[in-house]
């Protein structure tokens, strides 16, 4: 799974911006091959995964792909935008968001 996301509130800002983010496995761990959960989420849409500085989060090869990323606040959700890696095929093909007022499970919460 490889993206870069941006979650809009109510007035179109990116609430999801540098906000904690987790993800189940990540790819690399030595620069400049480092794709660690924040860089789905700071801001950088880059299309292109080696474009220098990294630009998304990449995780490992997995049967259940996950990242999430906590809004500290109970927020209204207006939108989410994914960005997809354009530089080597099409890694995101099926996509499923949830949104979770609380709580810790990954798997729970309202399908969008």
């Amino acid at each position: 799974m490889v993206f870069a996301v941006a979650v809009n509130g109510r007035l179109d800002v990116n609430v999801a911006l540098n906000r904690p983010s987790y993800v189940v496995s990540q790819v690399g761990t030595h620069a400049p091959y480092v794709f660690p959960p924040h860089l789905g989420n700071d801001g950088n849409h880059d299309t292109y995964l080696h474009s220098g500085n990294g630009m998304c989060v990449h995780t490992e090869l997995e049967t259940n792909p996950w990242w999430a990323v906590d809004l500290l606040v109970s927020l209204f959700v207006a939108g989410v935008k994914l960005t997809n890696r354009d530089d080597a095929g099409t890694y995101v093909k099926t996509t499923r968001v949830r949104l979770n007022d609380g709580g810790t499970s990954k798997r729970r919460g309202y399908v969008c």
